[in-house]
């Protein structure tokens, strides 16, 4: 007798998620601190701790996920739990941390991009536009515009 299994791969679309909720995150900071001038203000004020709290509330529970997760991307998962280097993969659910530490990685990747778009693109911008002569609204108008775009 044969049977057909069905897995969801979701692997991807769970690391999407985490990058889009840091960047929502990251977006909404902006926007109540448009004077920011160092991305590390960000990071220390929430962006590690919102990272923990994307990650952690996008790791599977149920095992039939883990275990799909695992038998699709098993390499990869292995991988970031030993970049994580806490374990040995005896503990009893090291499949869930590998896939919290993949997600993880990938997430603490993108805040990397994020940093590189602040750097690149916002300060410049915010420069240029304190170097012009602007009402405090149409300043403002002009962050929200271009972040907007981002």
């Amino acid at each position: 007798m044969k049977r057909t299994i069905e897995i969801e791969d979701n692997l991807s679309e769970l690391v999407e998620q985490c990058q889009e909720e840091l960047k929502e995150d990251f977006v909404d900071y902006l926007r109540e601190n448009p004077d920011i001038t160092d991305f590390d203000t960000y990071y220390q004020k929430q962006g590690c701790d919102r990272v923990s709290e994307i990650v952690d509330s996008s790791t599977p529970i149920y095992y039939s996920d883990i275990d799909g997760l695992y038998y699709l991307h098993g390499n990869d998962l292995d991988e970031a739990y030993d970049n994580a280097g806490i374990g040995d993969r005896s503990e009893e659910n090291y499949r869930q941390g590998a896939i919290y530490f993949y997600l993880s990685e990938n997430t603490f990747d993108y805040m990397r991009e994020l940093q590189e778009w602040f750097d690149d693109e916002y300060l410049p911008f915010v420069e240029e536009l304190e170097d012009e002569e602007i009402s405090p609204e149409e300043y403002k108008d002009r962050i929200e515009k271009f972040i907007e775009e981002f």
